[in-house]
């Protein structure tokens, strides 16, 4: 393949240059410029890509990791994100291969594939809610924001159209992951990265407030945000150990387990705490119910060693501030974390100070806007923050601080229903497959993948909790579109499959 190491030369090239191009304009970033030209040179030589198109396809996931940290400079903070350059680059070259293939396009067809139709009508729906939408303004920048994810999803979907593909998309995102989790370490041990999070933002570092130096957010921005991240990562580390029988590969594996749990204790998420535990707990009881024994006794072993572990930690004096979120959350103190607070003490109160106080009163209102006070079609798009903002008692928050939460306030009942609906039926196709897998490849590719993408979107329904918003996730968004590209070619992802495990 001697013409292909030539191009492999020729693209490395360009890309050190890029690198060093984007030095000179922002020497401060030079950490994260080490961080992309060793990622990308990884993807370069050790990803199988066939086209440039598909290449670009690798470097935006990439860039999904690094998401706000890494941009083009500007003026000031107003930058371009790599991410959105390689995107709108690709999403241009789709569009014009679409184009060439002049498919044939049909009511009949749309309505035939449930999840085009609801993306259509998602769409669709979300333009006419400029209409009464308060500020049009703010409901186009977040159509904008929309639009950048959901042609990520696209890309997704498109790149990932059989096995073959779906390997090397999740090598990409191994490759990228493991620094993360060492980035996250270092920064626990106060040795902080030359990047923006929302304490420097806010100035807290000035204030004296010690162990707020020590809590990670790597290119996350916040620790909620990171928490999500690292519990994603752990729906996919879990599988990987039951399914594979290489030991040594389970040893990287049960390293970055380790490693990822000691970055979410640090982090302080209290919903990640909890949607980790009970993602151990799923994969168990899974396991158990479907009778699959040996992936049952593996489960049991890196469930119960994760939330064994996570327990021990919390006799330890100096980690008593990492876990004091949880601690002083009433009810999930009984879990036994230490804590002093009344038994009988509501998990939140309305209108009060303090993060769950301020999600549930945000819930209650949104809630009672919508159904009781005539906003049944929804507030507009990213207008539900203008609706919060005029009720005073959510202490200056006015993010819906979760996904549903957002879907509901900005689309309205119907909007919200059909929502849950197609989640549920991603979640039911996605079970459908494992269980099918079952009888033809137990510990094939697509079995892992299906059980991974059960557990991640399952726990996202908890996890959305935790960020102020996850609409510009791009995570989130992959997920999305690896899950529907599984589902859609149902019988490519089945045909053929190896009986070893993955492969």
């Amino acid at each position: 393949m001697p013409f292909l190491n030539e191009k492999k030369t020729w693209i490395n090239g360009v890309f050190a240059l890029f690198i060093l191009g984007n030095v000179a304009l922002s020497p401060n970033l030079i950490f994260l410029n080490l961080y992309a030209l060793v990622m990308g040179l990884l993807i370069i030589n050790r990803i199988h890509w066939e086209t440039r198109s598909e290449l670009l396809y690798y470097f935006v996931l990439l860039f999904s990791v690094m998401d706000f940290a890494y941009n083009l400079p500007v003026m000031g903070r107003f930058n371009i994100y790599y991410l959105h350059i390689a995107l709108f680059i690709l999403t241009l070259s789709m569009f014009i291969s679409f184009i060439r293939k002049r498919p044939s396009l049909s009511i009949k067809r749309l309505a035939s594939n449930r999840y085009l139709l609801f993306l259509s009508i998602f769409i669709a729906y979300m333009v006419v809610s400029l209409a009464w939408a308060e500020s049009r303004s703010a409901g186009i920048k977040y159509i904008i924001n929309y639009a950048i994810m959901i042609c990520f999803m696209i890309a997704v979907y498109t790149f990932n159209t059989n096995r073959e593909k779906v390997k090397e998309t999740l090598k990409v995102l191994l490759y990228t992951s493991i620094p993360i989790l060492f980035i996250g370490l270092l920064e626990v041990a106060k040795l902080r990265m030359p990047i923006r999070n929302v304490y420097l933002d806010n100035g807290w570092y000035v204030k004296g407030v010690e162990y707020l130096k020590t809590i990670p957010t790597v290119f996350f921005y916040n620790p909620n945000n990171y928490a999500v991240f690292l519990v994603m990562l752990m729906s996919f580390i879990v599988p990987f150990v039951v399914y594979n029988r290489n030991k040594g590969k389970n040893t990287l594996f049960w390293v970055m387990q380790f490693l990822a749990l000691m970055n979410l204790i640090f982090s302080t998420s209290r919903t990640g705490y909890i949607v980790m535990l009970m993602t151990m707990v799923g994969f168990i009881f899974l396991f158990l119910v479907m009778k699959e024994w040996k992936k049952f006794r593996k489960a049991l072993v890196i469930g119960l060693s994760t939330i064994i572990l996570f327990q021990a930690l919390s006799f330890v004096p100096d980690l008593g501030v990492y876990y004091g979120k949880f601690n002083d959350t009433p009810l999930l103190s009984r879990l036994g974390f230490h804590s002093k607070v009344p038994k009988n003490l509501p998990l939140a109160q309305f209108g009060e100070e303090g993060s769950a106080n301020d999600r549930w009163t945000m819930m209650v209102n949104i809630t009672k806007g919508i159904t009781l006070e005539g906003h049944p079609q929804g507030f507009g798009v990213n207008n539900t923050g203008f609706y919060l903002k005029k009720q005073g008692n959510t202490h200056g928050l006015v993010n819906p601080h979760s996904l549903w939460f957002e879907v509901l306030g900005d689309f309205g009942i119907g909007i919200f229903l059909y929502f849950i609906f197609i989640y549920l039926n991603m979640l039911w196709d996605l079970l459908s497959i494992y269980i099918e897998t079952r009888k033809k490849a137990a510990y094939g590719l697509t079995s892992y993948l299906s059980v991974s993408l059960i557990a991640t979107l399952g726990g996202f329904i908890l996890t959305a909790f935790a960020p102020s918003t996850v609409i510009s996730f791009p995570q989130m968004w992959l997920l999305y579109g690896l899950a529907v590209s599984v589902i859609l070619r149902r019988k490519v992802f089945l045909e053929g499959e190896s009986k070893e495990p993955l492969e």
